[in-house]
């Protein structure tokens, strides 16, 4: 029998690992096997317990923050371990530079696995998910935590800060990268019919958009909505949107899947009063 293997995007941030199986001429089996976007630690039998912090786990917890550019807690079968560390990789890290602590495989010299974790827990996290992810000593989050400091250029800015970029054209060029990721990703995940806003604070084109979407009844669980203003990436955005749309200014709108010219279009997608 033939078979192969291949990943594929099911929705934003979500994959599966396809197998695809010959089994004759005429039929197919496909098994897809959905990887999470944050990997639980039931299999290890945790409870978290903050009154309580093991000494030895928390100066070894850090130790690896304030000696490593990334430092990540995670699990050998966590997917989302893995898809954490391919953005750590795009921000302009190296995989050298991520120190991984599996929390099911560490050496036998470190006894106190359970007590990494709840150390974690306890000083940064709250979260009871791996991964859990450190970028040049400061905490990020999980794994669509990592993904949002890369579009966001955080990532870079911290890749940058540590020596992981050397120089200042490559990390501007990391930037530009994630900016234009950022949008198409963005927009892609409007499809199905959602809507995605990149505003600013102080912007009175982006509360007419706000407006227009509220009066059209638009639920928030159809709308992916960003403030913009302190992005790395910020001016990267606008100057794509430039390309896009011939204007460089916010909001930048999708809708359907497409990038919407302006807010008139985005009148005629919702129905609103204008």
């Amino acid at each position: 029998k033939q078979w192969y293997q291949r990943r594929v995007a099911i929705t934003a941030g979500d994959y599966c690992e396809v197998f695809i199986f010959f089994v004759s001429e005429m039929k197919v089996l496909i098994v897809c096997v959905l990887l999470g976007l944050s990997q639980g630690l039931d299999k290890l039998k945790w409870t978290a317990d903050c009154n309580n912090i093991d000494t030895a786990a928390r100066d070894y917890v850090e130790d690896k923050i304030a000696n490593s550019k990334v430092y990540l807690i995670g699990l050998t079968y966590c997917g989302w371990c893995t898809w954490a560390k391919e953005y750590i990789v795009k921000m302009g890290f190296s995989s050298s530079d991520i120190v991984v602590d599996n929390l099911d495989d560490l050496p036998s010299d470190v006894p106190y696995k359970m007590d990494i974790i709840n150390y974690a827990y306890c000083q940064y996290s709250q979260m009871k998910t791996v991964p859990q992810v450190f970028l040049n000593q400061n905490f990020v989050g999980g794994a669509s935590d990592t993904r949002q400091a890369y579009y966001t250029g955080a990532g870079a800015k911290a890749a940058y800060d540590s020596g992981a970029i050397t120089r200042y054209n490559m990390f501007k060029k990391e930037v530009k990268k994630a900016a234009i990721e950022f949008v198409d990703d963005g927009v892609a995940r409007s499809s199905g019919g959602k809507y995605l806003v990149l505003s600013k604070t102080h912007c009175r084109h982006c509360f007419a958009a706000k407006d227009c979407l509220k009066d059209a009844g638009i639920p928030d669980s159809d709308i992916e909505l960003y403030e913009i203003n302190d992005f790395q990436t910020h001016d990267e955005i606008k100057l794509y949107k430039a390309r896009i749309t011939g204007s460089p200014f916010t909001p930048l709108l999708a809708y359907n899947g497409k990038v919407l010219q302006d807010h008139a279009a985005l009148v005629k997608a919702t129905g609103c009063s204008g």
